[in-house]
């Protein structure tokens, strides 16, 4: 066996990146280990399954995102709208790294074909995020308007950051902040 070169970290970001690009069919167990300087048969050492992989892998970004994107914990000194472009500087570094897009959004379109244990980790990834907008809409709206507008905002994100993978045009997410802020401020 072929000696690990990378961190188990670094094994998953890598490995994130290849999902992100090209779906989870799209992704052989090959091009995964070779994305992480292993052999096949090495990198099935590391990883039983590519089904279990991607478990891995969504489990290591949830974290990531949970730490860093939808982390809205903020002084007392910044503003809601200080608080949510925060946020959205950081969205936008996540979803541009290296290959443009969401790997959830990506993989969750293959829902026909991914187990329930992977749906249902998409599905709380989502709800992180949609929990992350509702902490900033509720301190301007009542609960259930910053529920239906957290809703709609993971939903317009979503379809900003694809518009951004097929045109490469970062404006779609320029756009949805600006909305974003205008309701804030119009509260």
């Amino acid at each position: 066996m072929r000696p690990q070169k990378l961190s188990s970290e670094q094994m998953l970001r890598a490995c994130a990146l290849q999902f992100k690009a090209h779906g989870y069919a799209g992704t052989s167990m090959d091009m995964l280990a070779k994305a992480c300087g292993l052999s096949k048969a090495s990198f099935y050492y590391y990883f039983s399954s590519k089904e279990a992989l991607l478990l891995e892998v969504l489990e290591y970004t949830q974290n990531v995102l949970n730490r860093t994107v939808f982390n809205v914990s903020a002084t007392q000194s910044e503003t809601v709208v200080v608080q949510f472009q925060q946020m959205h500087q950081k969205a936008v570094q996540f979803f541009s790294a290296e290959v443009a897009g969401c790997l959830m959004g990506i993989i969750s379109l293959e829902v026909s074909t991914i187990s329930t244990d992977v749906s249902e980790k998409i599905r709380q990834i989502f709800q992180d995020w949609q929990q992350a907008f509702f902490q900033i809409f509720v301190k301007v709206f009542d609960p259930t308007m910053a529920d239906q507008l957290a809703k709609m905002s993971i939903a317009d994100y979503e379809g900003a950051i694809l518009m951004y993978r097929l045109t490469q045009d970062a404006t779609y997410l320029d756009y949805q902040a600006e909305r974003i802020i205008r309701q804030l401020e119009s509260a």
